[in-house]
């Protein structure tokens, strides 16, 4: 089948044309994000295809990294959250801000009995709960809703509470038990907000991938999302459960990684604007997880296990206070790409060059509008008059009007109304003739200006040329990525968490081992000319040149010793025989220098540059839901009956009153799980864009002990996972 991928991230908009039984690419676009409007950069990608080869598409399938840029950023609309079974002390005793990402300021602790058997359900005084809180539900575009025990009584509890807050506030609400389905509450809590945060920014999403189709006469093609696990999910469902979109981009990057270069064993990174993605693939499949953790969210979303940081082309680049250059997770605009739609940045920044004063207050960043909100009312008076003075252009920090620096814009920038525009790696690669497609000029003054930013060591600085500054700070950026990509190894070899895989002295080990690698290695330019713009494998000639060796160490002939003699000495550093895939346009500028540090090969395949979009084109459904099965013991551990646990609802099954027709409770219980499992992934997958009737399969595990007593085998509980793909 022809399809359609389309792919919206923080920077680029991608479009492809593709067989999705073979991965051929028959045609390909990009064009800029324009957040002010995002059906625009998406109608430009669109016509940027041949009119023919969009004829042939029956189909569109979408990816985006706008749900994973807002979770690393802490942006998204305004929702508040309702956890009931829970008091307010154990929010504070549990660090659920810290451990979670559950803001104390959005959260409400509502202490109800809740019967942890889910035989019986009683509701809390909704009423008088949304009275005595008044201006915290006054204060949200949308709500989330989580119960203790909820799994236990089918949800009962949520949906009640739902229900209530729809009709009061007339608001969307998510329940917990739609977008998460194990038992702690504090993760489910975490999911139903997020999804809730996310609502607003899928919506304008989806809205504006309507308004592009529809404009050029597409709308009555299907449309499909990449959910975090890779597979596709129709965009109406997309529209209420968006918090299955937050690894959306990166796994549709790393299913178009695997269809651009098949690969058993594989690392695949994707450097975009806003972020950095690794994932891994094992036996040809990609390692997955049952919580997503991304910036400070911990969830209970499943998907493919991919390690995100914020390190993108549009990572800020500034000098602290005490003198060091750092790379931040903050996003800002590139100065290059906002001198080349506002021709004022450059003139403030020679203005800033000519008249300003050092400080560390980076005044010579812009503000700028990125998309004026309908309702300002919802605005305090500084935040009003602020959009209003953006309408006209963008505005420094060191104009005139420097009221500016002292407005708080912490609310503008999370909700997407303005962004930052400031030194970046992107303005790196323009400084060192690297890129040359936006403003160049805007990206050496930018540099200049950095440079001259700050008081301290500022005089020592004024010697650096703005080369030495690019390059530094691509070098930064190159850390980041090989610190990454070794963390993500060491966590597979060592059975650890990614995000404590560089604690403490393994820290050490790597800065030592890169800073081993720094003092032989090649010029920037013959890294770069080697690596080939399209495609490069190194050791096969046939896809590409081979970088020089001191460059690359290929597996098979590099070590770890070669890498870090330190380090092999301790077996810590990871030597893998996983190809290293890079997917991303500033991929072949980064890349060699992980791999060469972590003695592994590296492609950068032919059409990288919209893999995503390529994996989004070839997705398809899967489903998985499960079902659980507990046998209900009485004195002495006698079997009373068994219930079943669905997220539709909690089902008892005696054991005294069956007839023998129908065989034992347990006989009975098991069927009338596995005939939930398959009416529920049945509708399930319904919903995801599939035609009804759909053939699934089912499995059965049995989790047992043993008594410590008698040694008899315990049954403890049985799960029944139905299956659709």
């Amino acid at each position: 089948m022809i399809g359609i991928g389309i792919d919206t991230g923080g920077t680029y908009t991608d479009a492809v044309v593709v067989d999705t039984d073979s991965g051929k690419v028959f045609a390909k676009a990009k064009s800029l994000t324009t957040k002010e409007n995002l059906a625009v950069g998406i109608g430009r990608a669109l016509d940027a295809l041949p009119a023919e080869a969009r004829g042939r598409a029956h189909a569109i399938s979408l990816s985006t990294t706008l749900a994973t840029n807002a979770c690393v950023e802490g942006k998204g609309g305004r929702a508040k959250l309702v956890i009931v079974g829970v008091d307010e002390g154990a929010l504070h005793r549990l660090n659920v801000d810290r451990v979670y990402g559950i803001p104390h300021s959005d959260v409400l602790a509502v202490d109800a009995a809740v019967d942890p058997t889910g035989r019986s359900v009683e509701q809390p005084d909704w009423d008088t709960i949304c009275s005595e809180h008044a201006d915290f539900f006054a204060d949200a575009d949308s709500f989330g809703i989580a119960g203790v025990h909820a799994l236990n009584n089918g949800g009962a509890m949520e949906r009640f509470g739902a229900s209530y807050l729809e009709r009061r506030y007339g608001t969307f609400v998510v329940q917990a038990i739609d977008v998460a389905t194990e038992v702690n509450v504090y993760e489910r809590a975490a999911t139903a907000l997020l999804n809730a945060r996310l609502v607003p920014v899928i919506r304008e999403f989806l809205d504006a991938i309507a308004d592009a189709l529809r404009e050029r006469a597409m709308d009555g093609m299907p449309v499909s999302v990449v959910r975090s696990d890779g597979s596709l999910m129709s965009a109406q469902l997309a529209r209420s459960r968006p918090v299955e979109t937050i690894l959306s981009g990166p796994a549709a990057s790393v299913r178009g990684a695997q269809v651009l270069h098949p690969a058993s064993e594989a690392l695949v990174v994707d450097i975009g604007g806003t972020t950095s993605d690794v994932a891994l693939f094992h036996d040809g499949q990609p390692v997955m997880t049952d919580h997503i953790r991304i910036g400070g969210w911990k969830t209970q979303v499943p998907g493919i296990a991919i390690d995100t940081i914020g390190l993108g082309g549009d990572s800020a680049a500034r000098y602290t206070k005490e003198g060091s250059l750092v790379l931040l997770p903050e996003r800002v605009l590139p100065f290059c790409i906002a001198a080349a739609r506002w021709p004022q940045v450059a003139k403030g920044l020679e203005l800033y060059l000519g008249s300003a004063t050092p400080d560390h207050l980076a005044r010579y960043e812009f503000y700028c509008l990125v998309n004026e909100p309908t309702a300002k009312e919802r605005y305090t008076s500084a935040e009003q008059k602020f959009i209003s003075l953006l309408a006209n252009g963008p505005v420094s920090l060191n104009d005139a009007r420097s009221h500016v620096r002292f407005l708080d814009t912490t609310r503008l920038e999370a909700e997407g109304v303005v962004v930052r525009s400031g030194m970046t790696p992107t303005d790196a690669m323009h400084v060192l003739g690297m890129l040359d497609t936006f403003d160049a000029r805007a990206s050496e003054l930018g540099a200049r200006c950095l440079l001259k930013s700050y008081r301290k060591a500022h005089v020592a600085r004024a010697e650096k040329s703005i080369e030495q500054l690019a390059t530094e700070i691509c070098d930064l950026a190159r850390k980041k990525l090989y610190e990454q990509a070794g963390r993500v190894l060491l966590a597979q070899s060592y059975e650890m968490d990614a995000a404590n895989a560089l604690d403490g002295p393994m820290k050490n080990v790597f800065d030592g081992n890169w800073e081993r690698r720094r003092t032989n290695e090649p010029p920037v330019e013959e890294l770069v000319q080697s690596s080939g713009t399209a495609a490069a494998v190194n050791g096969d000639p046939a896809k590409g040149a081979r970088p020089p060796k001191s460059a690359i160490l290929p597996a098979g002939e590099g070590t770890v010793a070669d890498a870090c003699p330190a380090a092999a000495a301790f077996s810590l550093l990871p030597h893998t025989e996983a190809v290293l895939i890079g997917i991303g346009a500033p991929t072949h500028v980064f890349l060699p220098y992980a791999a060469q540090a972590l003695g592994a090969q590296w492609a950068v395949p032919e059409h990288a540059e919209v893999a995503n979009a390529v994996g989004a084109a070839c997705a398809q459904v899967m489903v998985n839901v499960k079902v659980r099965v507990k046998p209900v013991r009485g004195a002495y551990g006698i079997i009373e009956g068994y219930r079943i646990f669905s997220s539709e609802e909690s089902t008892f099954v005696p054991a005294e009153k069956l007839d023998d027709a129908d065989g034992t409770a347990e006989q009975k219980a098991k069927q009338m799980a596995r005939d939930a499992a398959r009416r529920i992934v049945q509708a399930e997958a319904q919903r995801r864009g599939t035609s009804s009737g759909v053939d699934c399969a089912i499995t059965e595990e049995e989790t047992s002990f043993t008594g410590a007593a008698d040694g008899q085998t315990v049954v403890y509980e049985w799960v029944f996972t139905a299956h659709v793909e």
